[in-house]
């Protein structure tokens, strides 16, 4: 035996484990995995929208509220539907409402409210809808995120964390509140954005990194609070995400460039209508601008983070509005800034901790990307326009809600159904889940109908919030405006007005320097014809803010009501000074020079009023008088016209275009448009004056004396004035005991008349 052959003989054998043979998977079972997996996603999917929608339907019966006017409702260019689409990318954020010297660019939501307008009209059903729809697509994204974050392969946690988000009863005010389709669009898209670039860095398609960073620009033109991602997008790609750190590095350079052309392509258009100007905080809205001390705002800004944290997780009571004196100032000393300190210090040091520890830990991500995206909303490195807001909640809410997601997959659901509605239905998932879901849920429902409108959503808030001075300002406005003109019967008008002085005048105890509640003050007085009151709140409301247009108007119809014409046309004249763009105050400087009898100067400022808002019809008839007056009736006739198209069953509308006929003798045109007008309003005594004189002067003398005989029946004191034309009538009748009977009564105030 040779050495080669003994030295293999000498190894000792190695026997190999028989392997179990395997099932072979035909081809239709390969193809079912994914398709199974497919199913669950959109079944989950599709289980979010449902209880999105099941829980904001009754948004629908909603109506405008809080800033809904200014964005929407009374938005000129957003009136104009498809053909303002341009002008709202072009313009600063409340061109169509306001011209303000430090606005914002951020057209996206606009652009979708016009679009809406011209394709369902001016109602607020299809804006509120579209907001439960854009919010159903925010829970899908936050879902689509933890999906892919969590590997593809938990898709129950990640439902977990979804359903949590859209039960939530924070997110209340965004999704009621028309207004907010600027927060929603944000984060929709900013999500999208991250999920996009997710999928980039798996695949390294550029096409992908395209569509990311146009997503992440759409985010930027909904609202800038995305910024906040140039933090969140490292975090995520260079740390949780980093299977390419080249790729990260791409996907972090589009964030930044992105952030960099928004930032230019807003400031640009701002500069070029005077919009950039630094911005000005009213104390009443953030009282940290004139806090004691500098550590008294460091300190209240800390409570204000604390209460942020108590309501994720103890949502009430929610509140539309917080300023002035609804968080009191606060000191180091105060158990809730204490609590607030340790309550961050802990999530930094665990999340910090945690990060170190394990590089990839989900928590650590929860918490960062929760501080990062509401550090803007703190007060604490910079002051914002209030101090306090729930929808500054809505894209920080996001990492808490993550946090339940990565809790549930820990804790909760067994590994082995990660990936199977059966680690959804275990009872130690669905059981709390549809604990919180139920309570959140129907707290989210409830709180829907205090959104109903104006005075619905003061009157549950400010109950809750008593001391905040803004906030009974607002439910004294909504009476003094939504609910009286809501109202008809003249008794309860005095009712609302009576309670909304309540209101206004808390709202002064609390603040006796917050003008606006001053100018409402004077307004309300004015109505209620006290003219001294209304007058001395009007000065007030300017002595604080001498450029307060408002006030000056309403100072400026004070003068006017009483007399002082002159005085009244000033004051008008400042207001107009103040803001060129006031047109409430030209149709009244307007009305003022009627009074004057300078009708040249009034038709002047009608015009002006109607250039600023064309087919007013007030305008168009005050307008049409001016002329009347100068007897140019032409001219009055194409304004009295004007009105009609407009308002077709005006009845002074009606009767004036017939006054105009009457004096240019056209007199079956004059008696057709006064019996019209009666007929629209059969107590209207005025028609039925100028109706008795078209016939008088046709000799139709027994159609006049009707005429004249109701004219006196609904109003004897002014129908006086007819009582010469009514005996003139009896007299071409034929019946001269009337006749001569009217002549007496007629002699007693006119003592040169005879028949």
């Amino acid at each position: 035996m040779s050495k080669k052959t003994q030295q293999k003989a000498n190894k000792p054998a190695t026997t190999k484990t028989p392997v179990p043979p395997q099932p072979v998977k035909d081809k239709k079972q390969v193809m079912a995995e994914p398709e199974n997996r497919r199913a669950l996603l959109i079944r989950l999917c599709l289980a979010l929208v449902a209880v999105v929608f099941v829980l904001y339907i009754n948004t629908l019966q909603n109506g405008y509220v809080l800033d809904d006017e200014i964005m929407v409702k009374s938005n000129t260019i957003v009136a104009k539907g498809l053909a303002g689409v341009g002008e709202l990318l072009s313009t600063p954020h409340m061109r169509g409402y306001l011209i303000v010297p430090n606005d914002d660019y951020r057209p996206l939501s606009l652009v979708m409210f016009a679009i809406e307008r011209q394709f369902f009209g001016p109602g607020p059903m299809s804006h509120h809808f579209f907001n439960i729809v854009v919010f159903a697509g925010c829970v899908l994204m936050l879902f689509l995120f933890l999906h892919q974050f969590l590997g593809g392969a938990k898709p129950i946690a990640a439902f977990v964390g979804a359903l949590i988000f859209a039960v939530h009863p924070i997110h209340t005010e965004v999704v009621a509140n028309i207004k907010s389709r600027d927060e929603l669009l944000c984060f929709f898209f900013g999500f999208l954005a991250l999920n996009i670039f997710m999928n980039y860095m798996r695949s390294g398609k550029p096409l992908q990194l395209a569509f990311g960073m146009f997503s992440l620009f759409l985010a930027f033109l909904s609202k800038e609070n995305v910024i906040t991602f140039i933090g969140v997008v490292p975090l995520l790609f260079f740390v949780y995400q980093a299977a390419d750190r080249k790729r990260a590095a791409v996907i972090t350079g589009s964030t930044v460039l992105v952030s960099i052309v928004f930032i230019v392509m807003s400031r640009l258009i701002l500069h070029a209508y005077h919009a950039n100007e630094s911005s000005s905080i009213e104390f009443i809205d953030n009282a940290l601008v004139n806090a004691p001390s500098f550590m008294s705002r460091i300190a209240t800004a800390i409570s204000i983070s604390g209460r942020y944290l108590k309501l994720l997780f103890v949502p009430y009571p929610l509140v539309c509005n917080y300023s002035y004196n609804s968080i009191p100032f606060a000191s180091f000393a105060d158990p809730v800034v204490l609590a607030s300190m340790l309550a961050y210090a802990a999530m930094i040091g665990f999340a910090i901790t945690r990060l170190l520890k394990v590089r990839k830990d989900p928590w650590a991500f929860a918490i960062l990307y929760f501080l990062m995206t509401i550090s803007l909303f703190t007060n604490l490195f910079m002051l914002i326009g209030a101090e306090m807001g729930e929808r500054f909640l809505f894209m920080a809410s996001a990492g808490v809600c993550m946090a339940v997601a990565f809790a549930a997959d820990k804790w909760l659901i067994s590994p082995a159904n990660a990936n199977s509605i059966k680690g959804l239905l275990s009872g130690k998932v669905i059981l709390p889940l549809l604990i919180l879901a139920i309570a959140f849920g129907s707290m989210s429902f409830s709180r829907n109908y205090d959104w109903k409108d104006n005075p619905s959503l003061y009157r549950a808030d400010v109950e809750k919030s008593p001391n905040d001075a803004r906030l009974a300002y607002y439910m004294g406005t909504s009476l003094a405006e939504d609910q009286y003109a809501s109202e008809t019967d003249t008794a309860k008008q005095k009712e609302i007005d009576r309670e909304a002085l309540v209101h206004l005048k808390r709202s002064l105890s609390i603040y006796s320097k917050f003008a606006e509640a001053n100018a409402e003050l004077g307004r309300v007085y004015d109505r209620l014809q006290i003219y001294d009151s209304a007058e001395h709140f009007d000065k007030e409301a300017v002595r604080i803010n001498p450029t307060h247009t408002v006030a000056l108007n309403n100072l400026g119809s004070v003068y006017l009501a009483t007399g002082r014409y002159a005085q009244a046309a000033e004051t008008y004249r400042q207001a107009i000074a103040t803001n060129p763009n006031f047109q409430l105050a030209y149709f009244n400087l307007g009305r003022t020079y009627n009074q004057l009898k300078n009708y040249d100067s009034a038709i002047y400022f009608y015009s002006k009023m109607l250039q600023l808002q064309p087919g007013y019809p007030d305008a168009e008839q005050e307008l049409g008088m001016a002329y009347f007056m100068k007897q140019n009736y032409d001219e009055a006739e194409k304004c009295f016209k004007s009105v009609l198209q407009t308002t077709p069953n005006d009845a002074n509308a009606v009767n004036n275009l017939g006054a105009v006929y009457l004096n240019t003798k056209k007199y079956p045109l004059a008696i057709e448009q006064f019996r019209h007008s009666v007929q629209i309003n059969p107590n209207y005594f005025n028609a039925y004056s100028n109706l008795g004189r078209a016939y008088y002067f046709t000799q139709q003398y027994s159609l006049a004396v009707e005429a004249f005989s109701k004219e006196l029946s609904i109003d004897g004191r002014n129908g006086i004035k007819d009582i010469p034309f009514l005996a003139l009538s009896y007299k071409g009748e034929g019946n001269m005991e009337m006749a001569l009977k009217y002549e007496a009564i007629a002699k007693q105030y006119y003592s040169n008349f005879k028949l």
